[in-house]
Formats: structure tokens, C-alpha cells, sequence
């Protein structure tokens, strides 16, 4: 069966899970401690140099990155598209500012594991602004006021993205001032693929 490596926490390999759920794929547990995942015994090593979640291993296939693990997901899935929006210059900009958004909200909450004493308050800063100036982005997009959005791979980022930086407190009232994106959010927590792929602790 295939085998889908993931941390429990990680937000990329979320994504991956996920998108598994939408395209009705099933994958052996691959659930690996966070802190397993930077030592030596890495298990995800002897298929992927980088050593990183999400890695899909299935059979003699091996795909890394998170965009590319749920290409192959919807190539092998149930028909489901998580990219149908390709080659469509304003979707893309979709995804890639909620991918955007997510480096830097990850970039960020690793900055807050360091030494206090060693924390970058310049660097903290500008992700915070950078957080802010994409959620109020999200905030007008149509789709996020109306509703009714897709749940494509574009989509899923961002409610990863939503759901890692209030995992981490990074944002605690973004809220506040963009009910459009709030509602969204909300809305997305009721779906069966989010239900079951929750956040989940080490192993």
C-alpha cells in the first residue's frame, strides 16, 4: 500500500493528507515524531535525501514536495481535481499567495522555538506584516466573500496556512476584521477531509 510520511503538525503534510482524503486515497500511517524528523533515524531518509514531510512513497514511485505529492494524489485518485485551475493566471496567484503565506507563518513560528535571546524581532516583523497584508488580500478575494470557493489544492493551502499560524498563536485576532475569510474558515472545519486529517500530536 502506499505510504504517506507525515509529522503531525506539519502544515505541508496536511495539505497532503488532506488532498489524500479528497481523492479518496488510501496510504499506510506514516505518522513520525516532529523531532525524529531532524535526527539521523529519520525514517523518510531512505527515500528522500531532504528527509522532509510530506513524502509519498508508492512502490517504486517516490514524490516529494507538497505540490507535486498531490499532483500524483489526484493522478491515481478517485477523478477528484485539485488543479483544474491550471494555466489560469489569477487562480495561480491564488495558491501561490497561500503558499506565500504559509513559508512565512512557518518561518515565523520557527523564529519563536529559538532562544528568546536569539529571536529576530526585525525578522518577526516583517512576517507578521507579510501574514497581515495576505489575509487582508484574502479577505476581498470573490470567492472567499461569497462562500463558495472550490476545494482545490489552492484552497486547501490557505485553510492550512489559516489553521498552522492560529495552531502556533501567531495571529490570535486576525479574526477581528475579516469576517469574510473567518466564515470561510469556519466553514471549511465541517468538511470530512479536514475532520480526518486534524492536527494530531507526536506519536
Amino acid at each position: 500500500m502506499m505510504k504517506l510520511f507525515y509529522s503531525g503538525t506539519s502544515p505541508y503534510a496536511r495539505i497532503a493528507r488532506i488532498s489524500a482524503g479528497v481523492c479518496d486515497v488510501d496510504h499506510a500511517g506514516g505518522h513520525i515524531a516532529s523531532a525524529q524528523l531532524r535526527t539521523d533515524e529519520n525514517p523518510v531518509l531512505q527515500y528522500n535525501c531532504t528527509g522532509r514531510v510530506p513524502t509519498l512513497v508508492d512502490g517504486d514511485t517516490i514524490v516529494t514536495e507538497t505540490r507535486a505529492v498531490c499532483r500524483y494524489l489526484e493522478h491515481v485518485g478517485n477523478g477528484a481535481k485539485l488543479f483544474a485551475y491550471a494555466g489560469e493566471w489569477p487562480a495561480e496567484q491564488f495558491e501561490n499567495t497561500a503558499m506565500s503565506l504559509l513559508d512565512g507563518c512557518a518561518l515565523w513560528a520557527r523564529e519563536y522555538r529559538r532562544d528568546e535571546a536569539l529571536q529576530s524581532d526585525w525578522l518577526v516583523g516583517v512576517e507578521r506584516n507579510r501574514a497581515n497584508r495576505c489575509l487582508d488580500w484574502f479577505e476581498a478575494q470573490p470567492g472567499i466573500q461569497s462562500g463558495d470557493a472550490p476545494w482545490d489544492f489552492a484552497h486547501i493551502v490557505l485553510f492550512a496556512a489559516l489553521d498552522y499560524q492560529e495552531l502556533r498563536g501567531l495571529l490570535p485576532d486576525w479574526r477581528d476584521t475579516r469576517p469574510n475569510l473567518a466564515n470561510w474558515h469556519a466553514a471549511q472545519l465541517q468538511r470530512t477531509s479536514v475532520i480526518e486529517n486534524a492536527n494530531i500530536g507526536d506519536p
